[in-house]
């Protein structure tokens, strides 16, 4: 007796598997930077609204500084404003961040921009785990928690610049330290 080939049908056979999606393509630094710079203003316009005249008003003196026989009257803020106005902002920042892309990977800047932030090797479904979340959080905000103090301030500053430069030389995958910390990597959204 002879085997019978399978009948398929008018079809053919099925394939045997899908052919999985390409990765996604990671979003080129500029993107990254316009994204960063909507977001900032955005946030800074929130920022400066809530700090200026509810915590840094009770906060300020004026204090009388004469230079050159001119003698004029230059606002200061205590040391405990300025430590509330870096907490105040931190927090601002940080939860905007966080509602932003636990939901689905995207601030209003990255959305403009059609790009987003995902976990490496996953997919573009979804946001980030709230774990990830607060990783990239502290190491991209972290450092404002410094700014009450100059000295501090300039240390912040300086790693923050190291932070979001990291990207031009890590290959393959351009992750600024916190994305590193984060294990996450900000990617083009399909067009």
């Amino acid at each position: 007796m002879t085997a019978e080939p399978p009948n398929h049908g008018a079809y053919g056979q099925a394939p045997y598997g899908s052919v999985p999606p390409a990765p996604p393509v990671l979003a080129v630094w500029w993107e990254r930077l316009v994204a960063r710079l909507i977001d900032s203003v955005i946030l800074g316009v929130v920022v400066m609204v809530i700090i200026t005249p509810i915590i840094l008003g009770p906060f300020t003196t004026t204090e009388q500084v004469t230079l050159l026989g001119t003698t004029v009257e230059v606002p200061v803020t205590s040391f405990l404003g300025l430590l509330i106005s870096a907490v105040v902002g931190f927090l601002i920042y940080s939860a905007y961040e966080y509602f932003q892309i636990t939901r689905d990977g995207q601030t209003l800047g990255k959305k403009i921009m059609k790009i987003r932030i995902t976990t490496v090797g996953a997919g573009l479904q979804g946001g980030l785990d709230s774990q990830s979340a607060l990783k990239r959080i502290g190491v991209l905000y972290g450092p404002q928690l410094l700014g009450f103090q100059t000295f501090l301030n300039l240390i912040g500053s300086v790693f923050s610049l190291v932070n979001v430069l990291w990207q031009f030389w890590d290959k393959p995958l351009q992750q600024c330290l916190h994305d590193k910390v984060a294990n996450t990597v900000v990617v083009k959204m399909p067009r």
